[in-house]
């Protein structure tokens, strides 16, 4: 009986601690990717989104002017290159049991074209001679952890601008960011955005269970819709130059999460409550044999 005992306390020591079930569940969002290009009257646009753990894919849009022949206000009909728009946008990746990650780019680009100018276009937001081009990469996804977790958060961010004549910024160039937050309590645990400029970052830290946000998104943007008077001047043939305009952000991230380890008993201490569990069974059965 006491060899029996002796047995199962060892047993029981002996028994590790459960893994840890550390659980990541995508509730909601998206991973896309959207190219958009006008000219004139000519445009295109093309998009495409993710419908599985892993994504992989590009898409383009391009425009012209088809007629050479532009005609602006009351002059006679002029005759040069028309503009051109192009886009283009990719994205490749992927949802993994306790990771999100993925590489992505957007670029925009355009020209008025070689043509000769009489009078301004007005402000239409897009005339003969105007341009507009976008693209855009993003992943943006809502998920939910059941247990408190480790994280890493690390990638670079980068993106440049470039606008076109006379035209505010909110119409032309690129922005990149990233964003890292809980959804419960409305918080930010890590955000960068970037024009203009590029940004590496590794983050790492523990969040508690819960919902939580992570998106990290590449816009490019040129439009150049009509020309200032100031640009073109008071005279009724002034020569416009091909000016074009191009632009571009991309972004690589990784978020990973990673269960905490619980403590264990260390092995000298585990051995010495087995020893001192064995010496009061030993005592005990003494007690019965006397």
């Amino acid at each position: 009986m006491t060899r029996e005992l002796l047995l199962g306390t060892a047993a029981a020591l002996l028994i590790a601690v459960p893994a840890s079930a550390l659980t990541m569940t995508v509730l909601d969002g998206e991973r896309s990717i959207h190219a958009f290009a006008a000219a004139g009257e000519d445009s295109e646009e093309n998009s495409d989104f993710a419908d599985a753990p892993s994504f992989d894919s590009e898409v383009n849009a391009h425009a012209m002017e088809l007629n050479p022949e532009l005609q602006f206000g009351d002059a006679d009909t002029q005759h040069g290159y028309g503009a051109w728009a192009s886009a283009s946008a990719g994205q490749s990746s992927e949802i993994n049991a306790l990771s999100i990650g993925g590489k992505g780019f957007a670029n925009a680009s355009g020209s008025h074209g070689d043509i000769t100018l009489t009078s301004a276009l007005g402000d239409a937001d897009l005339g003969p001679g105007g341009f507009e081009a976008n693209a855009s990469s993003s992943i943006k996804l809502l998920f939910k952890i059941d247990e408190a977790a480790a994280f890493s958060l690390s990638g670079f961010i980068s993106a440049g601008i470039e606008q076109a004549v006379g035209l505010g910024e909110s119409r032309s160039g690129s922005i990149a960011s990233v964003f890292f937050g809980s959804e419960d309590d409305e918080t930010a645990i890590f955000q960068r955005e970037v024009s203009e400029d590029g940004r590496k970052f590794d983050e790492e830290g523990v969040i508690e269970a819960g919902n939580y946000i992570f998106s990290i998104i590449a816009r490019a943007n040129v439009f150049g819709g009509f020309f200032p008077d100031d640009l073109i001047g008071d005279s009724d043939d002034t020569q416009h130059p091909d000016f074009g305009y191009a632009t571009g952000s991309d972004f690589n991230g990784l978020l990973e999460l990673r269960p905490i380890d619980k403590p264990i008993p260390e092995p000298v201490t585990t051995s010495l409550v087995g020893f001192g569990l064995g010496a009061l069974v030993l005592q005990a059965s003494r007690r019965r044999r006397a």
